[in-house]
């Protein structure tokens, strides 16, 4: 079987989607913190399983536990959520949670997971004129110590990958949002994203 791949209309057409549901996501990130949320072009290609491993594992000063929330639509997918360690302090006390205290950093994390993800995946999806639905936030043990628990086994062959970075300005809060699409899915993505540019 084929891999599917892109052509440059159908990635064009996913980047400005993208940018569209990031920036709502930044709004609303923003809006939480009372801080102004920068952010990086979306990074979006296509991965090998193993590939995922190398991606979504630890980086150099380490990141706190990842946090997956998977959704379904005509298609379905999951979303990882990577927070960094700098500026979690300044989170939890932003959101109004006790610094310190591991039940809040994990609330923490799952509440921005749910706003990022819930804003941004969809907008995508409402764009492409899909409804979808989300399963709660699950906290995930690093890749170092569960390996491949980042990565489903069994219909991750290949994935279609969309990572985005958001930045508070002016304090150490960082995070990444990964949207991953198993082969089974990025067929259907590529025909919504052709039936997306015939309507243009």
């Amino acid at each position: 079987m084929n891999e599917p791949i892109l052509n440059e209309d159908q990635r064009d057409a996913l980047q400005e989607i993208c940018n569209v549901g990031m920036g709502k996501a930044a709004a609303a990130l923003a809006k939480l913190l009372g801080a102004f949320v920068t952010l990086a072009v979306p990074d979006i290609r296509l991965v090998g399983v193993e590939q995922l491993r190398v991606l979504l594992g630890p980086q150099a000063d380490g990141e706190l536990p990842p946090v997956r929330q998977a959704f379904q639509s005509d298609i379905s997918g999951e979303a990882i959520v990577l927070v960094g360690k700098d500026g979690q302090r300044e989170l939890q006390q932003l959101m109004g949670h006790d610094v310190g205290d591991p039940d809040a950093e994990v609330e923490v994390l799952c509440d921005i997971t749910n706003l990022l993800v819930g804003a941004c995946v969809r907008s995508v999806f409402e764009q492409l004129g899909w409804h979808i639905c989300f399963s709660q936030p699950t906290l995930l043990p690093p890749a170092g110590k569960k390996q491949g628990g980042l990565v489903p086994g069994g219909r991750w062959q290949m994935a279609l990958l969309l990572e985005i970075h958001f930045t508070m300005e002016g304090g150490g809060f960082g995070a990444r949002m990964v949207l991953l699409l198993p082969d089974a899915a990025i067929r259907g993505m590529m025909e919504a994203l052709d039936h997306f540019l015939e309507a243009l």
